[in-house]
């Protein structure tokens, strides 16, 4: 198992097409971040950026969602390289 460093990690949105990333660190108000929590993004899980944008669509555990995160909350990811 890998060790994330926070340092070298970049919002959710900047992940290029098809790659892989864990999250690493979610911001936000407490609210926002619950909700994030219950649709399973949170700390150690793996996202996939299917189509970066404004509006992203993002693969979870399976799972395709569509997410517009503007200023209400910022997911950070630690991208993965092969």
């Amino acid at each position: 198992m890998a060790l994330y460093q926070s340092s070298q990690a970049v919002p959710v949105e900047f992940l290029a097409p098809e790659t892989e990333g864990v999250v690493v660190d979610l911001c936000g108000e407490e609210k926002n971040l619950h909700r994030l929590e219950e649709l399973g993004i949170r700390c150690g899980c793996k996202i996939r950026m299917l189509c970066p944008g404004e509006t992203c669509l993002l693969a979870i555990e399976g799972k395709k969602m569509c997410l517009r995160l503007g200023s209400t909350a910022e997911i950070l990811v630690q991208p993965l390289t092969p």
